[in-house]
């Protein structure tokens, strides 16, 4: 009889061990996926930024060409390009027309 709860035992201790490694590779493949999204997330925003901040260079030498000069903000500039410029991510020198992302 103990040979028998012994071999229950060390069954369910088999079985409870099997289960927690597949939940833990399961685990670590819902990690991973997560990170590749995050990943892809963080590509996507990059480029957003990398095309906006040159659809604003182009509204920098357009202002430039009618006006002849650059915009004294960022503010003047969404004026006269019609847009809404998240100004806390650029940085915008009104001497020279450069416009950077905030590092």
């Amino acid at each position: 009889m103990r040979i028998v709860i012994n071999m229950i035992v060390l069954l369910c201790f088999v079985l409870v061990m099997q289960s927690c490694k597949q939940s833990a590779e399961v685990s670590e493949k819902v990690s991973n996926v997560a990170q590749q999204k995050l990943d892809t997330m963080d590509k996507a925003k990059v480029l957003a930024h990398k095309t906006d901040i040159e659809n604003l260079r182009q509204a920098v030498n357009n202002f430039y060409g009618a006006e002849g000069r650059y915009p004294k903000d960022l503010s003047e500039l969404e004026q006269f390009a019609s847009v809404v410029i998240d100004k806390g991510i650029y940085k915008y020198d009104p001497k020279t027309g450069a416009l950077a992302l905030m590092q």
